[in-house]
């Protein structure tokens, strides 16, 4: 994590998972406001969420040619945007949105937005679930792309996190709330999830009982939904060599009781 607290210290978004953009509006805005401003750098292209925790605030992000890429408007509650970003630098202008206000503290916090392309054979999401704090609720977002369709299990390294998969029109498609570990369940007892091809945002919503940065992985595994606790899946060949061992197995028995004496 980068706690960006010093002017002079420029941090790299590429360079982390999550970054935390801190400060005081100490500054006037082009509109007369109180504002402040933060630089940061890119060095390889990619998806970024970029949320502010403070109410009533104005956040405006241009590019190195003046261009704005985004831009957020907080009211009763925190706020949050998306942009892909090039390599480059950036200036974030933060501002009140209540002109008459004087100075405050302001946060944003900017999380890497991964894109996870989910196949036949699944996918993992890998990511840092931070501390739930200062209006910051922790809540991530990350994009899967499904290449190919089927039914999936989901495995999530971190206790007591919620999550939802939301398709191109908002519906949710898939959601758990591990009220306990992954592992006091079994795979058979997990719930299945069918995805068609497509694009889906993936929200996680860490503990909120959560103490310190962790690492966590999502996985989406592949899973026949015919296949339950009583059982395991077969292939054609072992059901025709199971079927055979059995009718082998009765005619042996018959043969016993009807033999004769000599």
């Amino acid at each position: 994590m980068s706690d960006v607290t010093a002017a002079t210290y420029v941090p790299n978004l590429s360079n982390s998972s999550f970054a935390q953009l801190k400060g005081q509006t100490t500054k006037i805005g082009a509109d007369g406001a109180n504002a402040d401003t933060q630089t940061f750098t890119v060095s390889k292209a990619g998806e970024f969420n970029f949320k502010v925790n403070d109410t009533f605030t104005n956040v405006e992000i241009r590019n190195d040619r003046n261009e704005v890429v985004t831009t957020i408007r907080s009211k009763e509650s925190a706020s949050e945007a998306t942009a892909r970003l090039g390599p480059g630098t950036y200036t974030a202008t933060i501002s009140q949105a209540n002109r008459a206000a004087g100075i405050r503290d302001y946060s944003l916090e900017v999380t890497e937005r991964q894109n996870v392309l989910v196949t036949g054979a699944g996918a993992t999401l890998k990511g840092t679930a931070q501390p739930p704090g200062n209006g910051d609720t922790g809540v991530q977002r990350h994009t899967f792309n499904v290449l190919q369709g089927g039914t999936f299990t989901a495995n999530i390294s971190l206790p007591n996190t919620r999550w939802a998969m939301m398709d191109k029109d908002g519906k949710v498609v898939a959601a758990s709330d591990s009220g306990k570990p992954d592992s006091q369940q079994t795979f058979l007892q997990k719930p299945t999830y069918k995805l068609e091809p497509g694009q889906y945002t993936m929200v996680v919503v860490p503990p909120s009982s959560l103490k310190s940065p962790s690492d966590f992985m999502l996985s989406l595994v592949p899973r026949n939904s015919e296949l339950s606790e009583a059982g395991v899946q077969e292939s054609a060949i072992s059901k025709t060599l199971r079927e055979r061992q059995n009718r082998l197995r009765q005619w042996a028995s018959e043969a016993k009781t009807t033999s004769t004496r000599a």
